[in-house]
């Protein structure tokens, strides 16, 4: 019998309004849900355990998500883990400095879910095509 687990989803955004709305979408979808309301906060979950995958907004406060990015990836023995960076000012020059940084992915805020369903089906599991 093969025992199927959930993929675990880091959602790191100050706004408790996005964090909440994405949090609904991705358990609807059989994910587990960690949620960091900084880039500290979310560089520091992710010493303790690994998500399938990071939604990091890139502006939040204590530490931006391209400084936390950078921090993730300085660990990547740790933690290889893909990184969408989420932003609401999505100019081409926010987009290059965020791949830069080692996000694997940039979408715009507000979030297209058809844009991001498509991107857990080719990150994550099976499971969350619901």
């Amino acid at each position: 019998m093969q025992v199927t687990i959930n993929p675990s989803v880091m959602i790191a955004d100050d706004s408790e309004d996005i964090r909440g709305l994405l949090r609904y979408w991705l358990e609807k979808r059989q994910c587990r849900v960690v949620e960091a309301v900084n880039g500290q906060e979310a560089v520091d979950l992710t010493r303790g355990e690994c998500p399938d995958l990071i939604l990091m907004d890139l502006l939040m406060p204590v530490l931006d998500g391209m400084d936390a990015t950078r921090r993730i990836r300085e660990h990547v023995g740790e933690c290889d883990v893909p990184i969408v960076a989420m932003s609401s000012h999505p100019t081409e020059e926010t987009r290059t400095n965020a791949l830069a940084a080692g996000c694997s992915w940039f979408i715009a805020q507000p979030i297209d879910f058809d844009q991001l369903s498509d991107l857990l089906n080719r990150v994550l599991p099976a499971s969350t095509s619901h």
